[in-house]
C-alpha cells in the first residue's frame, strides 16, 4: 500500500511538473504583453509630459512678450493726453514775440495750461498732498525746519508752511511734501528728527 502511495504522490508530481511546464510559456507570454503595455504607457506619457513641457515654455514666452509690449506702449495713454498741453505751452512760448498779446494775457494763457496740466494728472491718479494746517504725517510730510508761532490756536505738530509740494499716485506717495511743523518753545530751532525727515 506504501507502494502505492509513493507511486500514486509520483505520479502526481509528474503531472504537476509537466502542468507547470505548459502554463510557464503561457506566463511568460502574458508577462511580456503587460511589459510591452507598460512600455506603450510609459511612452504615451513621456510624449505628453513633453508637449505639456513645450506647451508651458511657449505660453511663458508669450507673456513675456506681451509684457515686454504693454511696458512699451503703456505710458501711451497719458503721453497722448500730455500732447494738447505741449502744443499750449509751445503757444505761450511763441506769444512774447508775437505782436498785439500783453503781459497779462500771456500770463493767462500759461496760467490756462498750467491748469489744463494739473487735469491730466488728476486723470490718471495724481493727486496733491494736503500740507497747511494738516497734522504732520511721516508717511505724507517731510520736516526740512521746526518753528514756533504765536497763534496758540496752532497746535504743535501742525504744518504751518510748504517749501515744496508733495504728490500721491493713487493711493501710494511717489513724492513726499516738505514741510515746515509747529513745535513748543523749548524745541523751536532744533534740526527736524530723523523721524519728521522720513523721506531721505
Amino acid at each position: 500500500m506504501t507502494d502505492e502511495t509513493e507511486c500514486s504522490k509520483a505520479t502526481e508530481a509528474e503531472e504537476g511538473s509537466r502542468e507547470a511546464t505548459r502554463k510557464t510559456p503561457l506566463a511568460q507570454a502574458e508577462l511580456e504583453e503587460r511589459i510591452e503595455e507598460l512600455e506603450q504607457q510609459v511612452a504615451e506619457y513621456e510624449d505628453r509630459y513633453l508637449r505639456a513641457a513645450a506647451e508651458l515654455r511657449n505660453y511663458r514666452k508669450r507673456v513675456a512678450d506681451q509684457r515686454a509690449q504693454q511696458l512699451q506702449f503703456a505710458y501711451e495713454q497719458l503721453v497722448t493726453a500730455l500732447l494738447p498741453v505741449l502744443d499750449h505751452m509751445e503757444l505761450a512760448l511763441q506769444s512774447p514775440h508775437s505782436e498785439g498779446e500783453s503781459p497779462q494775457e500771456i500770463l493767462s494763457g500759461v496760467e490756462m495750461t498750467y491748469r489744463q496740466f494739473q487735469e491730466v494728472l488728476q486723470q490718471f491718479g495724481l493727486r496733491r498732498v494736503d500740507t497747511v494746517g494738516e497734522q504732520f504725517d511721516v508717511s505724507l510730510h517731510e520736516a526740512v525746519e521746526r518753528r514756533t508761532v504765536d497763534d496758540e490756536a496752532v497746535a504743535s505738530g501742525k504744518i504751518i508752511e510748504e517749501f515744496r509740494p508733495g504728490y500721491k499716485l493713487h493711493d501710494r506717495v511717489v513724492r513726499p511734501a516738505q514741510v515746515c511743523v509747529c513745535v513748543e518753545q523749548e524745541v523751536a530751532g532744533d534740526e527736524p528728527t530723523d523721524e519728521e525727515r522720513g523721506h531721505n
